[in-house]
């Protein structure tokens, strides 16, 4: 369950800073901050699937 849901986390971040990078507003704070939305979504889901499911332990 938590090495799931750490690479989800590290890879939503990476995701969410390549679009940053390569999304361009024009103005210097265009930027959609989904480097940091993406991670925190992929915890939540995470996180809300386990207490869906419940944990066999």
């Amino acid at each position: 369950m938590y090495l799931k849901a750490t690479i989800l986390t590290i890879l939503g971040w990476f995701i969410g800073m390549v679009l940053d990078a390569n999304i361009d507003f024009g103005d210097p704070m265009g930027f959609l901050s989904l480097r940091i939305l993406l991670p925190i979504l992929a915890m939540g889901l995470c996180i809300l699937h386990e207490l869906r499911h419940g944990s066999s332990r």
